[in-house]
């Protein structure tokens, strides 16, 4: 048994790894901090079996995949094998693009200790794994994606007011919203920000129903006008 895990987080790498070598005491167990640090067979000359393993455990956002995902990372580096994402954010977009980009497991990180490691069995063994919750979400999810395109600016029901969002942006929404002041694409900011194109749709559809915009030019408006625009400047910012 060959296991790779992967978080930059050492406390928690830590805390990972023993729960792996807890679950199969004789496995082979490598620990990496950052994304950098992958091997490739071109550069080290490994054989293709030593390139796979049998369960990947890996942080979502981590050191090296800037610009694009830790899955892509992973197999242009050579790497193989099925992947259980343990990751810090709980959200159900998250959890789509995790699932999207080729992840065998979406499990967030307060996942209880007994459940994380049936879970990463059930990879192990060739299942997958998604909370019951993250789930349903994502069914609803996949029901909105289905017209998605049409509803990004079709004429909806606006707002009277055009001052806060009926609910806070979250940093990621906020992100969007930056990029959408500059007049991208759904391609440009996924490109830019590391997501799926269905998921920037998503995020936009989110930030239009909370400010009470028709479409993303009104959208940006009302965040100009209730200085949100600048905030989602910072937000967006290195």
């Amino acid at each position: 048994m060959k296991i790779l895990v992967a978080d930059d987080h050492p406390l928690f790498r830590d805390a990972l790894e023993l729960s792996v070598r807890q679950a199969w005491p004789d496995a082979e167990v490598g620990c990496i901090g950052s994304l950098l640090e992958l091997p490739t067979e071109a550069a080290d000359g490994l054989a293709a079996a030593a390139m796979r393993y049998d369960l990947i455990v890996l942080d979502w956002r981590m050191p090296g995949a800037e610009g694009s995902n830790p899955i892509d990372v992973l197999r242009r580096s050579g790497i193989q094998g099925p992947v259980a994402v343990v990751t810090g954010a709980e959200d159900s977009l998250t959890a789509l693009e995790v699932l999207r980009c080729g992840a065998d497991a979406f499990l967030p990180k307060t996942t209880p200790r007994r459940v994380l490691a049936q879970a990463l069995r059930l990879v192990a063994e060739g299942g997958s794994f998604v909370p019951k919750c993250v789930a349903l979400d994502l069914m609803h999810m996949t029901e909105l994606s289905l017209d998605v395109d049409e509803a990004d600016e079709a004429e909806g029901t606006a707002s009277e007011g055009e001052g806060a969002p009926s609910s806070p942006l979250t940093d990621r929404e906020g992100q969007v919203l930056s990029m959408l002041a500059t007049g991208a694409t759904n391609k440009e900011i996924g490109r830019n920000l590391g997501l799926q194109e269905v998921t920037v749709k998503l995020h936009t559809r989110r930030i239009l129903r909370k400010l009470g915009a028709r479409n993303r030019t009104d959208a940006v408006r009302r965040a100009q006008q209730a200085g949100l625009l600048s905030r989602s400047l910072d937000v967006a910012s290195p």
